[in-house]
């Protein structure tokens, strides 16, 4: 009996092997390749910081390494909205009209379920159409770019080369691509707050030295006049301000104002204020009349105001006359104590300043002795509240004048910082605050 089984030559086994082997080194050589090639693209994404170069450059990338022929990259704002993008060969009016059943675009799809969208026919496809004419799409792959948890972009690649679809090989390389993309979007926002936050504090920082520039000194001594201030703001610069300005040797003009707002705006706002009355104060000697104008001059610009506006107390001292002239421009009111210690509010003159042009101010003129004392402040030393919730009030601070009124200025500015201190236990409300202690004698 002949054997059936046919015994294959050893040389022949061989060759088998060695073609099977050959076949799986160059396999093994192209995956190393393709890592290669992604680790390597990885390393030039990754260290790009401007983000008009990292758009294009991943791009590039993708499309190379999966054979597609179009696509685009986006990336998101806070609110979902595409904040940037770079296309190829595909407009954002095509990709934004690939939508589901329940209406939603390609990118809100993916910003909502957080998840990769892969289409092997876009035209049979039950779930997805596209709504645009004249525009050929067959496979898809979009994948989001996972920053910290979030997306921040997103990336979709259509139409392989070969008319094929894309494979698990394409899906992994895109997925990289795409990790790499988010690092890279990820760093370059990170860098670009980074240089907007030098810039600002730059420029918040010269505006604070600019505004304590123009602020006087903190102790000033005259002939019969005796000024201590306070100021601190709740950021680094502020719309709280304070000035004296001597109009000759027995005449004084002293203010406290408030700008609504805090931080540079407010500041530019103060500077120019503050401006305008050392301007005109020299020529006039109502203050009335002075805050008119001061009025008018920023009501012009209302619209570059943008909705800020200014309170203001402003006093004229004539120490040669006995009296004091006062306007109150929509400000918390100012008090004034005379030697027999009864307390006078200083409260007449109208609306605040910046927003009514032609507004006409009224003034107060009130006897003016050795011994007087007149206090100023802005709203920061009253508004804020306490452990229990409780605000000071003006009418607290007005009874901690009262009966603190003999007190020395600089024990009388101690006490009342000492006492605001208590009251800042909600920083949310912790205002710019401004004192001013002017005694006559």
């Amino acid at each position: 009996m002949g054997n059936s089984n046919k015994l294959v030559e050893p040389s022949k086994i061989r060759e088998q092997l060695e073609r099977k082997i050959t076949d799986l080194e160059e396999k093994l050589e192209y995956q190393i390749n393709k890592f290669t090639d992604i680790s390597r693209i990885g390393t030039v994404i990754t260290s790009i910081i401007e983000l008009d170069r990292i758009l294009p450059m991943v791009m590039e990338s993708a499309l190379t390494m999966v054979r597609a022929e179009v696509g685009q990259m986006v990336v998101f704002d806070e609110d979902g909205g595409i904040a940037d993008s770079v296309c190829w060969g595909i407009t954002q009016n095509v990709t934004e009209s690939i939508k589901n059943q329940a209406g939603l675009s390609l990118w809100k799809y993916i910003i909502e379920s957080s998840s990769w969208l892969k289409l092997e026919d876009l035209s049979s496809d039950p779930d997805w159409r596209l709504e645009v004419e004249h525009a050929h799409i067959n496979s898809l792959v979009a994948a989001p770019l996972f920053a910290k948890n979030r997306i921040v972009g997103a990336i979709v690649v259509a139409n392989k080369i070969d008319g094929d679809c894309f494979d698990e090989d394409d899906d992994f390389v895109l997925e990289t691509i795409a990790r790499f993309a988010a690092v890279a979007v990820e760093n370059s926002t990170l860098y670009a707050q980074a240089l907007l936050k030098q810039k600002l504090d730059v420029d918040l920082d010269m505006a604070r030295q600019l505004q304590h520039t123009l602020m006087p000194e903190k102790k000033m001594i005259f002939d019969g006049l005796k000024v201590n201030a306070y100021n601190t703001m709740a950021m680094q610069v502020g719309g709280d301000f304070y000035d004296v300005v001597p109009l000759s040797r027995d005449k004084y003009l002293i203010l406290v104002a408030d700008v609504s707002n805090k931080g540079f705006p407010a500041a530019l706002l103060m500077a120019t204020t503050r401006g305008l009355i050392r301007a005109f104060a020299h020529k006039i000697e109502s203050p009335a009349e002075l805050a008119a104008m001061v009025n008018n001059q920023l009501s012009g610009d209302s619209r570059a105001l943008k909705g800020m506006f200014v309170t203001m107390i402003m006093i004229f001292v004539d120490l040669q006359n006995g009296v004091l002239k006062a306007v109150n421009a929509g400000h918390p009111p100012a008090w004034i104590s005379g030697p027999d210690g009864k307390v006078r509010e200083l409260k007449t003159g109208g609306t605040l300043m910046g927003q009514f042009e032609g507004f006409r101010y009224s003034e107060e003129i009130v006897p003016l002795k050795r011994g007087s004392r007149i206090f100023l402040y802005t709203d920061g030393a009253f508004e804020s509240l306490n452990s229990s919730g409780k605000m000071l009030g003006i009418s607290g601070l007005k009874q901690f004048f009262e009966e603190n009124r003999k007190e020395s200025p600089e024990t009388f500015l101690d006490k009342i910082t000492e006492l605001l201190k208590s009251y800042g236990s909600d920083p949310d409300r912790i205002d710019d605050t401004t004192l001013l202690i002017a005694d006559v004698g």
